[in-house]
């Protein structure tokens, strides 16, 4: 059968692009002795940020999210936060620490990776009533004692204390490669000069996977953490 009877080849091309996206929150606690009066297992929380298009939430309890742990530490974890109908699930790692004066990290805990899951919100009257059956958190139960924090002079200043929670993803883009530079192509079988030079048309990001290398400098710069703190 001639080339002309076989009609043209179909062709189609998408592409999948994997890449780290990294992003930080600092939580500032002013009147931080004034915390610890707050009872074991209830917490403060940061507002919510976004990294890699996800919402997350710094949980920070004074006295510990276990109340039957050890006493007299604090405990910090990273909530995902849901503002969709539909279940996540998102594998991040993520590090916290507390900056000095110079907005310097002087106390840190190792980089660790988390699996964090979230239900969608269900409210009755306006009221959110699964907060608590929201997902799984991650994060540290003796995150630091209070007398170790109190011995760190340069960990408080002005009975306040700053926290810095590094978040790390992989967003996941897929996207088509346009199909009139394929088309156009005067041959029909592939060749490295009609091949994929074509154009990338916008990319759909869909989910949050697998885990990035996280260099141990990112996080904000030592000025805009010195603004946190003089603010």
């Amino acid at each position: 059968m001639s080339a002309a009877g076989q009609g043209r080849l179909s062709r189609s091309a998408s592409s999948i692009v994997a890449r780290p996206v990294n992003g930080f929150h600092l939580l500032r606690i002013d009147g931080y002795s004034h915390t610890k009066t707050v009872l074991p297992g209830q917490k403060l929380s940061s507002q919510q940020f976004t990294v890699g298009g996800n919402s997350w939430q710094l949980d920070y309890y004074p006295n510990g999210r276990d109340a039957a742990a050890k006493p007299n530490a604090i405990s910090v974890y990273l909530q995902l936060v849901n503002h969709t109908h539909q279940h996540l699930h998102v594998q991040a790692r993520y590090k916290f620490s507390l900056l000095d004066h110079d907005g310097v990290p002087a106390y840190e805990l190792p980089f660790e990776t988390g699996s964090f899951t979230s239900v969608p919100p269900q409210y009755h009257n306006g009221v959110m009533v699964n907060e608590e059956q929201a997902g799984t958190v991650c994060g540290h139960e003796e995150f630091i004692g209070w007398e170790d924090l109190e011995t760190r002079e340069l960990l408080i200043r002005d009975d306040s204390i700053v926290i810095r929670c590094d978040v790390g993803v992989t967003q996941i883009v897929e996207s088509w490669l346009a199909h009139e530079h394929l088309d156009d192509a005067e041959d029909d079988e592939y060749s490295e000069e009609d091949g994929y030079g074509a154009t990338l048309y916008p990319g759909r990001r869909h989910c949050f996977v697998c885990t990035p290398h996280l260099s141990p400098d990112i996080g904000p710069h030592p000025s805009f953490a010195a603004k946190v703190l003089a603010t």
